[in-house]
């Protein structure tokens, strides 16, 4: 069962939220999706590298792969050089990012199976993905508000990127810390995004499509909530 609850873990950190504290994403900075909008359509896809500043590149595969109701399929693919390709595949009501949206979560681990993580489990990862607070151990340290971005329109330009040559709209997003530019476009699903840069961090567009299919066709096994239990705290719910 530890396995199963780290394997869970481990997934939720390869989530576009999470990816900035394995140092891929701008230590200050918005979303990645910075200035575009959700926008699914079953099928399409996007394909990005992400190179931090001397780091190996890692590279994340974004697409819409079905639909239930008015919710759609939304997976996540993320291979970084000498690990195992991590799969995530989200039933979600809107922005995936808000965990608010999220109905089912399927996860898988190069060739383990494919589990699906139970709701409760996702809530109690909190916002961002991370470890459940009461799990945290020490004093809690104060909570530090980060400056917010602050978005200048810079106008319509011409961006190239291994996925060819794109008219962008160009955002730029200044913190206190750095300002990160992206520059979006219509013609990408599902989040418009064909470059983001910033200080010591780079991502962009080197592929697009309409076509694609879930890497995750068997039926996911069912995990368990395990029963965490700390000092003064009930178990956790389904105990």
């Amino acid at each position: 069962m530890r396995i199963l609850v780290c394997a869970a873990m481990a997934a939720l950190l390869l989530s576009v939220p999470i990816a900035d504290s394995m140092g891929f994403m701008p230590e200050s900075g918005p979303s990645p999706w910075l200035g575009s909008e959700f926008r699914p359509v079953v099928g399409h896809w996007s394909e990005y590298q992400m190179t931090p500043k001397g780091e190996k590149p890692m590279t994340m595969r974004i697409a819409i792969v079905g639909k239930e109701g008015d919710d759609y399929w939304y997976e996540t693919v993320m291979v970084l050089e000498g690990q195992e390709k991590m799969i995530t595949k989200k039933l979600v009501s809107g922005d995936p990012d808000n965990d608010e949206n999220v109905k089912r979560m399927i996860m898988k681990s190069g060739d383990e199976p494919a589990t699906e993580m139970p709701v409760q489990m996702m809530k109690m990862m909190g916002p961002d993905g991370g470890l459940p607070q009461m799990m945290m151990q020490g004093e809690e340290e104060p909570e530090v508000e980060e400056p917010e971005a602050k978005p200048v329109d810079l106008g319509v330009a011409s961006v190239t990127v291994p996925a060819g040559t794109f008219k962008a709209h160009h955002w730029q997003f200044v913190t206190k810390e750095e300002a990160v530019d992206a520059w979006v476009s219509e013609k990408v699903r599902p989040h418009g995004l064909v470059r983001m840069a910033a200080k010591d961090f780079e991502m962009v567009l080197i592929g697009h499509g309409d076509d694609a299919k879930s890497l995750i066709t068997e039926t996911p096994q069912k995990m368990s909530m395990p029963n965490i239990k700390m000092p003064g705290m009930p178990s956790m719910p389904g105990q």
